[in-house]
């Protein structure tokens, strides 16, 4: 362990003898504030559910500006970090938005990212469910499962249990997306991306983000990000601690399921569940998800 997060642990362990039941609203809080405070500073902002393929996007996007302005390949997009090597690169904002909607929620009437070009990363809620399932048992730091409104342990939790819990599987996560299309109302600029979409064709996807937010890049670049941020080569980049960034790092080399890049597949989901529960967890997105997102086959 690196001492940056040895010391955020030791902070964490303090807070709970110091803070006890009240440990988690005032770290939300401080979140929040910490969180508004980088979203100000932001010109683009890029919304999403954990495990919707945010790093995937984080490094394409931050290859496209490699290759643009000649910054190092291990520059991943942290906020401001590729804007302070070439002041010509936007200051990005990636965030789940839990902490910030705890103290401003969305509405249709209202958005706190209204003044930002803002983009909203979609994964089908089932794929989302079930790598959140592999991320929290494998790679979730048991000091912050409290924070982050997860359970403390798996060990006796099947994963059809965890992805249709109401408090932090499907039915929380299409009441997140819902909650964001009626917040699109109240959003000047948004781009809608389809996870499935980006893999299909990332080349394309990549083009509808840049013409949104004002960046033009080469044939050649898109190319070079596809291929930099290919599967394979993210999960060899990890092995390898390529980025020096804990975001991209194995928690066990030996696990793949503790890998950050761990399939990504399209409709992986569908492998895990008996053919009763996958009718459950298709009947909850066809009944209960917004149709703006192109998952539900009946209206809302």
């Amino acid at each position: 362990m690196n001492v940056e997060l040895a010391v955020k642990d030791a902070a964490h362990r303090l807070s709970r003898v110091l803070l006890g039941r009240h440990r988690v609203a005032l770290f939300r809080w401080v979140r929040a504030q910490r969180d508004l405070y980088y979203l100000r500073r932001a010109d683009v902002a890029v919304i999403y559910f954990a495990k919707s393929g945010s790093t995937w996007l984080r490094a394409l996007l931050s290859r496209l500006f490699q290759v643009k302005y000649q910054l190092p390949e291990q520059a991943i997009i942290e906020r401001d970090n590729l804007h302070k090597l070439n002041s010509a690169v936007p200051v990005f904002l990636f965030t789940h938005g839990h902490y910030i909607q705890d103290f401003k929620p969305l509405s249709r009437h209202y958005s706190p990212y209204a003044d930002k070009k803002l983009i909203f990363l979609v994964r089908h809620p089932a794929d989302v469910a079930v790598s959140l399932y592999f991320n929290t048992r494998y790679r979730t730091n048991p000091l912050r499962k409290d924070i982050k409104r997860l359970p403390d342990d798996l060990s006796q939790t099947s994963i059809y249990d965890f992805v249709s819990n109401p408090t932090w599987g499907m039915p929380a996560i299409i009441d997140y997306f819902n909650r964001w299309a009626e917040a699109f109302h109240a959003q000047p600029r948004y781009l809608l991306i389809r996870y499935e979409d980006l893999r299909a064709d990332s080349a394309a996807q990549l083009r509808r983000i840049a013409d949104f937010i004002g960046e033009q890049f080469s044939d050649a670049a898109y190319a070079e990000a596809v291929q930099f941020a290919s599967f394979q080569n993210l999960q060899d980049k990890e092995r390898r601690n390529f980025f020096d960034n804990r975001r991209l790092q194995a928690r066990d080399q030996a696990n793949p399921d503790s890998f950050k890049v761990r399939k990504g597949k399209v409709g992986g989901y569908r492998e895990h569940f008996t053919e009763s529960e996958l009718a459950a967890l298709d009947g909850m997105i066809n009944t209960r998800l917004s149709p703006i997102f192109g998952y539900s086959r009946s209206p809302v």
